[in-house]
């Protein structure tokens, strides 16, 4: 019975908000027949994600889930009623294979990988499930996680309703959240051009479309060695190589990669394909900016305006930078318009869509993340914001293009200039496209789609602006709108133009293609091969597993866990530990506390238990062990298995009680 309810409760909780969306999308906007369905579900989970965040805030977690999609569904029924729209809803079987398909298979390889801050990941994932929402600091509860946590959320619900493990949950709503933007832009081409061959282009390039720093293969050795010599290697890339010629031929070293290693040559520190996006962030930014672009001129009634502050507002949540360039993309459409008309007064449909975004900045202010963090901090200057990000920006001279990889590469520098725009890629080639469709934008009043294509001026300020700490490599994301436009107007764009053009354009135009294409290609088809290998995480072992499954928040509610992988403790039992000022630092009395461990010291500490393993147990001197036998110490429990099928010595997972310890 028990494993028909955990499948039975989340397929009810999931057909209220797909329901909701659905009835949404065909009453409140008038949508084509075939886009309803798609468009539909894309609303209905945003909606339901935004909602659950506003009744975390005063419920219980789990009410707050099932609240919030028994909501998106009564919300649905009652636009249907009130508007009395005939529902012709329409089955899109292609649309629906394509995102069945899509999404299986990014599962299918998230399952494989454990890349990308699954570190910071998967434990906020765990606390959120539990109920911490908005989240704090998984190392440190005494700080506020400003963080994009939407995509998180989203995994905490489907954790929570679905018994699932962290990881598991994680890897579904990355792999759904991957495959309807791609159907999502689509149907966009398709509504724009009317063609079946454009459509699936376009959601390909979307898909792929990334930096071309593998050209620099193509270079004589000489050249290639002198722009190695202007350019000092960060982050991960430093931990492939020593240099950029040396990186170039060598693969890229980061965790959780999978059977098959990732050529360094073929990746970018600037602009990453979407298929890349195992992140925090995955596909849901883009998701919601195609949902507001499918809708934008379809109101039907005004209540059209709450939806679309909404879904800026969640917006917010997914990816602050996308949110701040869309707001900045509007103040440049209506200068822009006031310019070109010479009047003071804007447009009154453009006054609308101002005052839903200024709708969606007071809700940003207020439901947590990071741009509830910068608004304490702009308020209340005075007092300490307690939250782990530093968001102040730094201005830089000369201009420089930021590489998560290879560091801030310099206008000042042609060597420096030349690698940073192979990091962009050639996808960009379609600029002066995209601007004439935003001025032409403009003139139809389609004020959205302007603000959207004027929000990739971002790449403008990502060339002078500069962040500190952990949000250094952040800094290319303020360039992603710039990009993101690019590879969904692409395909649409240049199908017209093309038109008039000879068969050479057309040939330019598929190299072209290919080539923004092709690095994103020879990543997807390595990251096949994890589809045949799944794992958990970097830091989780089967043994962590079986202990999850028995006490993932069974455990005093506020109460901390010490544990040496300081990632694991909270991952497993969604309880925090408090071990770090940062996810990549260690407070020093906690290292002295790991390298000297004693029950009465670790509950001195404010821990009330200990998660130990066999290799941190067999570091131990035995005077140390000896302190865990103490009569204040309660074993809770322990499960034991071996360390691999190489290594057959016995390995444990040990929790510990230590609240008598004091």
């Amino acid at each position: 019975m028990k494993p028909l309810l955990d499948a039975l409760l989340p397929a009810v909780w999931a057909l209220l908000w797909l329901g909701g969306g659905w009835l949404v999308a065909a009453s409140v906007f008038r949508l084509r027949r075939g886009e309803t369905a798609i468009v539909g579900v894309g609303l209905g989970l945003v909606l339901q994600v935004w909602l659950a965040n506003a009744l975390a805030h005063v419920l219980a977690a789990l009410m707050a889930f099932w609240l919030s999609s028994a909501l998106v569904a009564l919300a649905g029924i009652a636009a249907a009623a009130h508007f009395r729209v005939p529902l012709k809803f329409g089955l899109p079987v292609a649309q629906w294979v394509a995102l069945l398909g899509l999404t299986a298979l990014f599962i299918s390889i998230g399952r494989g990988l454990g890349i990308f801050d699954d570190y910071q990941n998967l434990p906020t994932v765990s606390l959120m499930a539990a109920g911490d929402v908005p989240p704090h600091f998984a190392l440190n509860p005494s700080l506020r996680f400003g963080y994009h946590f939407a995509l998180l959320l989203f995994a905490a619900e489907i954790m929570r309703l679905g018994s699932l493990f962290p990881w598991s949950a994680l890897d579904v709503a990355r792999g759904f959240s991957l495959a309807l933007p791609l159907v999502l832009a689509g149907l966009w081409a398709y509504r724009l051009t009317g063609s079946r061959w454009a459509a699936p282009m376009t959601g390909c390039l979307v898909a792929l479309a990334g930096g071309a720093r593998w050209l620099l293969l193509l270079l004589p050795p000489a050249w290639l060695d002198r722009i190695s010599a202007s350019v000092t290697l960060i982050g991960s890339a430093a931990a492939s190589a020593t240099t950029l010629s040396e990186a170039m031929v060598s693969d890229w070293k980061i965790d959780g990669a999978g059977p098959l290693p990732f050529p360094f040559a073929f990746h970018s520190g600037v602009n990453q394909p979407l298929v890349m996006a195992y992140t925090g962030i995955a596909g849901s930014g883009i998701l919601i900016m195609l949902l507001i672009l499918m809708t934008a001129a379809r109101w039907r009634h005004w209540s059209a305006a709450i939806v679309q502050a909404i879904l800026l507002g969640s917006l917010a949540i997914a990816n602050e930078i996308s949110f701040l360039l869309i707001g900045m993309g509007f103040v440049i459409a209506a200068a822009a318009w006031m310019v070109h008309r010479r009047v003071r007064r804007i447009p009154r449909r453009l006054g609308v869509w101002l005052v839903v975004m200024g709708g969606a900045v007071v809700i940003a202010t207020v439901q947590g993340g990071m741009l509830t963090e910068i608004a304490g901090a702009i308020m209340k200057p005075q007092i300490s914001t307690a939250t782990y990000f530093d968001t102040t920006p730094v201005l830089v001279w000369p201009p420089a293009i930021v590489s998560a990889h290879l560091g801030a590469l310099s206008f000042a520098s042609p060597w420096q200039l030349a690698s940073g725009l192979l990091e962009i890629g050639p996808v960009v080639l379609v600029t002066p496209l995209i601007l004439a469709w935003g001025w032409k934008s403009l003139l139809s009043k389609k004020w959205f789609e302007a603000a959207l294509v004027y929000s990739s001026f971002g790449a403008v300020m990502a060339l002078f602006v500069q962040f500190r700490g952990p949000l250094f490599s952040a800094t290319p994301r303020l360039m992603g709108g710039w990009f993101f436009v690019c590879a969904l107007y692409a395909v649409p764009l240049l199908w017209a133009w093309l038109k008039k053009r000879g068969d050479m354009w057309k040939v330019c135009a598929v190299l072209a293609g290919v080539i923004c294409s092709f690095g994103g290609l020879v990543l997807l088809g390595i990251q096949l091969a994890a589809i045949q290998r799944p794992v958990l995480a970097t830091f989780i072992s089967p043994l962590d597993a079986r202990m999850s499954q028995q006490y993932w928040n069974r455990l005093d509610a506020g109460a901390e866990v010490f544990d040496p992988v300081v990632f694991r403790a909270p991952t497993v039992f969604g309880r925090y530990t408090n071990s770090s000022p940062s996810w990549y630092t260690r407070f020093a009395a906690w290292q002295a506390l790991r390298d000297a461990p004693d029950p009465f010291k670790i509950r001195a500490a404010g821990f009330a238990y200990a998660y130990l393993d066999s290799d941190y147990w067999e570091s131990m001197s035995p005077l140390q062990q000896a302190g865990f036998d103490a009569a204040c110490v309660h074993q809770i429990a322990q499960v034991d298995g071996i360390h691999s099928e190489e290594d057959y010595t016995k390995d444990f997972r040990r929790l510990l009680d230590v609240r008598d310890c004091r």
